[in-house]
């Protein structure tokens, strides 16, 4: 692995466990939220912040239906998250595909 992807990595590995803190600390399970944060990152965090504690006694957010806005922004991460693959995807394509 370049070493330039080194300092890239250790920042995302360190967020996904602030965020799993983050998590925790609003009375959500912390394992789960630290491997959605290894997949999408700065956007787990935006999720965390943004959606309110869970009071005791009160189910989840995913053991119900989401809400309306939960839903656009769970769906926006996803559009967000595939076109950055494919933006990757095209650019190791591109870099390397031709001589």
């Amino acid at each position: 692995m370049p070493e330039q992807y080194v300092p890239y990595s250790a920042a995302w590995f360190t967020l996904s466990l602030i965020n799993a803190g983050l998590a925790q600390s609003k009375g959500r399970r912390g394992l789960q939220w630290w491997l959605v944060s290894l997949f999408i990152g700065p956007f787990a965090t935006l999720l965390i912040v943004v959606w309110p504690a869970v009071e005791p006694g009160v189910p989840a957010i995913w053991e119900g239906p989401l809400s309306r806005t939960q839903a656009t922004i769970v769906g926006l991460i996803a559009v967000v998250a595939v076109l950055a693959i494919f933006g990757l995807l095209a650019y190791v394509v591109g870099a390397f595909g031709s001589p």
